[in-house]
């Protein structure tokens, strides 16, 4: 999917059902950030493939980091946003590194059910995930995904009473 909205869908009904477990912030990030390599790619006009080291499992851990790095960089203001949007979270390296991690990794797993250019085991050229949902199914679970995880946080920032 480069630079599709459709990574956040995932990544919000994650975030959200695993909220104490990793940090919500650095889960959303890690399932985007990974798409800046096709942007640069095509905004350089480099062509295809778009999708190439960083949409790899190995990238994905060095994409995590450098969310980790970003989310701890900005920790301050988002830790004031957590708070007055009532969702207390951990910021410890610990926590935002495991939510930037699996949401690189959830990146590569949704693009690599349908693109060819997609090789989440590199340096291998074998994609056993390719195909095995269709574009449609793809895209329709990251929007279906998406809807149930902003019905949950948003009833997580507003308990029903």
């Amino acid at each position: 999917m480069p630079v599709t909205p459709f990574h956040l869908g995932p990544g919000v009904f994650f975030g959200t059902i695993f909220f104490k477990f990793f940090n919500f912030f650095a889960f959303l990030l890690g399932n985007v950030i990974l798409d800046i390599e096709p942007l640069m790619i095509i905004i350089l006009g480099i062509g295809y493939p778009y999708h190439r080291f960083f949409h790899t499992f190995l990238g994905g851990l060095i994409g995590a980091f450098v969310a980790t790095f970003l989310i701890l960089i900005f920790k301050n203001i988002l830790q004031k946003i957590s708070l007055r949007i009532n969702l207390k979270q951990s910021f410890s390296f610990f926590k935002v590194f495991i939510g930037s991690l699996l949401g690189c990794w959830t990146h590569v797993l949704f693009d690599s059910f349908i693109h060819r250019d997609v090789f989440p085991f590199w340096p291998s050229h074998f994609n056993p995930l390719l195909g095995l949902i269709s574009i449609f199914q793809d895209y329709a679970l990251c929007v279906v995904l998406g809807i149930i995880g902003i019905i949950l946080i948003v009833r997580k920032i507003h308990p029903v009473k």
